[in-house]
């Protein structure tokens, strides 16, 4: 059995156990009101959920294939989602508070008020639904993420601008009209070099909004070109060359294992490391003179070990989404060599983007669907 099938089956035991703690809660909530609402109520609603959740994970390949099912069944999965992760937080951190109350508070004054706004009120539901609107509103936010940072060589040119964008997974986050808004961002911030970081495509991106994308986005004129790598999406797709084949007669160059120079700047642009046949770094930046800048385009920041190995000066890398949903950015880290934003070792320095897409479920909490834009500057000569 597949490491992602072990993992959704064990991420559905949860969920399962979670909805009847849920249940319970909810079932507990609406007792302490007089109404007529059926107390297997609670119950009825979150198993429904989970089955419609459940589907766009088991089911996902005959949902794209339909597509007027996919805009529906995505956007209540991801009601779904947000409501039950910040539904649980919300109780768990009243079951806390009411328990170390127990021993510390005697006031009946505050445990009754505690009861009424917590046990008794709807301030959970309310904050849970409140939250996850939030998130569907944050995910197509799109904000402009700046770094300046120096490179100790020499270079011809005093400095250079860069703006990246990964994990856009059209189809799935990003539609057509998002993509525009997207590309008049990246124009308006008139870059030096457009580098795109694998995910483009995701399982829904359907052939119509791959051609879109890839001309939409190879519109986009730069003085020293646009590049793009596949990430880890790209290849779920399944045929990869055909995939490719969409950038054909525009502005984007694809670079996959492979170092170009750039006037006196090296860009090396790696397949995903997903990839068995992903070729080493020092075999790509073979006869590359290191006292050269050197500038490395990599979906996943989990090998940057390797790109401090062989002297690179600087990193591009997306994949992580920094989490996208609160608390999921703090377990995010301990997945990845580094998460999210900016990291340094020495002289090696890397950006690690949260995407300006999201995976799978048009919702975002814990970060913002960005555009990173780079201004590197070299020693002169």
């Amino acid at each position: 059995m597949g490491r992602f099938r072990i993992f959704l089956l064990v991420s559905t035991l949860l969920l399962v156990i979670i909805n009847i703690y849920l249940s319970r809660k909810y079932k507990k909530l609406a007792k302490s009101y007089d109404t007529n609402i059926p107390e297997y109520a609670a119950t009825l609603i979150l198993f429904s959920g989970l089955l419609i959740f459940l589907s766009s994970l088991f089911l996902q390949d005959w949902i794209y294939r339909h597509r007027l099912l996919t805009i529906p069944v995505r956007y209540f999965s991801s009601f779904y989602l947000g409501t039950l992760i910040y539904s649980l937080l919300f109780f768990i951190a009243g079951d806390i508070l009411a328990f170390l109350g127990s021993f510390y508070i005697r006031d009946k004054k505050i445990i009754y008020f505690f009861s009424r706004v917590y046990a008794k009120g709807l301030i959970v539901p309310i904050a849970a639904v409140l939250i996850t609107l939030y998130a569907f509103y944050n995910a197509v936010d799109y904000k402009v993420t700046s770094y300046e940072l120096s490179i100790n060589k020499i270079s011809s040119v005093p400095s250079l601008e860069i703006v990246m964008v990964s994990d856009l997974h059209v189809g799935t986050s990003v539609t057509k009209k998002q993509l525009v808004i997207i590309k008049d961002m990246i124009e308006e911030l008139s870059p030096d070099m457009f580098l795109i970081c694998g995910d483009i495509f995701d399982h829904a991106s359907y052939e119509e909004i791959m051609r879109f994308s890839a001309e939409t986005l190879g519109s986009i004129k730069t003085p020293h070109g646009t590049y793009f790598v596949t990430g880890n999406h790209e290849y779920y797709l399944g045929d990869i060359s055909k995939l490719l084949s969409y950038f054909e007669g525009t502005e984007i160059r694809v670079i996959q294992d492979e170092m170009l120079s750039i006037g006196d700047i090296y860009l090396a642009g790696r397949k995903d490391l997903r990839e068995s046949d992903r070729a080493p770094l020092s075999q790509i930046l073979n006869g590359a003179d290191k006292s050269r800048p050197i500038i490395v385009l990599d979906h996943q920041p989990n090998a940057i070990d390797e790109a401090i190995e062989n002297k690179v000066d600087f990193q591009l890398s997306g994949h992580t989404h920094n989490g996208q949903l609160f608390p999921f950015n703090y377990i995010a880290s301990l997945a990845n060599h580094t998460h999210y934003g900016l990291h340094e070792e020495g002289e090696f320095k890397a950006v690690i983007s949260s995407g300006a897409g999201t995976w799978k479920y048009p919702i975002r909490t814990g970060s913002s669907s960005e555009i990173v834009r780079v201004k590197l500057n070299f020693l002169n000569q």
